[in-house]
């Protein structure tokens, strides 16, 4: 049988020493603060509320995230009014349609749209389209075609413009990257979106709807808003106007053909872009030779006046009466010693002629 190890009590000096070399080791699963042991219910009290300030934190930044419009969420198609603003895009491809419907049907809806929030009807909310109507267009299509349920709503983010100008240009940039529209299109925009207020003036919405496009370009942009505001009631195929087309009508415009380009058109079938362009250029052609005329005659050298003559070149001739002679001073550019000399050699021969 074992012998049995006889056990005797710690002295008070060795009671001690135990108890320093614990201090000396504090037990590295029993956090302590300020040197303090942490008791283990503390712990997990002291974690659980750390991990509750956490998830506080994250649903804070998660609301500021869905106030912001950063965050997006489904809405039902029928919830969501498409023409809240006056669109930019007068006409949509069809072909571009049924691509972007394959890409749909094929990979699903990749890029969110943008609204902003409505007042609700009889408790419904409601949304208005900023950008991204090809979009709308295309699920609504495919919800009608396929009766599928996932095709009766669309991620979307729910922005708040401050004014109504934010929600032009947040649509207007849209359609510049990703679907280019035409002069006539902008010009369009720009004047509807001043008449609703969202701006000052045309001027200014052509400046903040295109303040990425280049100086010129915003100048042919002004001209097609005018070519709309003069003859948009009338014209049938506008975006088909080409930029040198437009560039001539916003001319005779400011030429104050207005009456003759607006009753060109009511004259004519417009059954097509070709006849209705035909009906225009015949104006065109009329203004345009009437200011030939008027450029040619104001080449043409004027009659003397006062002693002087101005010619087409740049040269003034002038008489200069003195005490005993006449003299003949030519100024400009081109007056040089060949000149004079020509000059001379021609009034010899008709002073010398019989």
């Amino acid at each position: 049988m074992a012998k049995r190890r006889r056990l005797n009590a710690p002295t008070a000096e060795e009671l001690a020493k135990i108890t320093e070399g614990f201090a000396a080791k504090p037990d590295s699963k029993r956090p302590s603060a300020l040197g303090v042991n942490v008791p283990p219910i503390a712990r997990v009290a002291g974690e659980a509320a750390a991990h509750s300030g956490a998830e506080a934190a994250d649903a804070r930044r998660y609301q500021a995230a869905k106030e912001a419009g950063l965050l997006a969420q489904k809405i039902p198609l029928a919830q969501i009014e498409t023409e809240h603003l006056s669109r930019d895009r007068m006409q949509v491809d069809e072909a571009d349609m049924a691509e972007l419907k394959h890409s749909i049907l094929a990979h699903g809806l990749r890029m969110p749209i943008e609204v902003l929030p409505l007042e609700p009807t009889e408790g419904s909310p409601r949304y208005g389209l900023i950008s991204g109507w090809r979009r709308v267009s295309a699920l609504r299509a495919l919800a009608m075609e396929t009766g599928r349920e996932d095709f009766t709503s669309i991620p979307a983010l729910i922005r708040a413009p401050k004014e109504a100008s934010d929600a032009y240009i947040s649509m207007v940039e849209e359609n510049e990257i990703r679907a280019d529209l035409s002069h006539y299109e902008r010009g369009r925009i720009a004047v509807i979106s001043a008449k609703q207020g969202a701006f000052e003036t045309v001027e200014d919405a052509v400046n903040a709807l295109f303040a990425a496009g280049s100086k010129a370009k915003r100048s042919k942009i002004r001209s097609f808003a005018l070519i709309f505001e003069a003859l948009g009631d009338l014209l049938q195929f506008p975006t088909r106007l080409s930029e040198r087309a437009g560039l001539r009508l916003a001319a005779a415009l400011k030429g104050d053909q207005t009456s003759a380009l607006r009753a060109a058109l009511a004259n004519s079938a417009g059954l097509s872009f070709e006849s209705e362009w035909r009906a225009l250029e015949d104006v065109l052609k009329d203004y345009e030779a009437l200011g030939k005329k008027a450029k040619a005659e104001r080449r043409a050298p004027k009659p003397a006046r006062y002693g002087e003559i101005d010619l087409a070149n740049g040269i003034k001739i002038e008489k200069i009466n003195g005490e005993g002679y006449i003299d003949i001073r030519f100024t400009g550019r081109q007056a040089d010693n060949e000149l004079v000399d020509t000059v001379m050699l021609e009034i010899q021969r008709l002073l010398e002629q019989e």
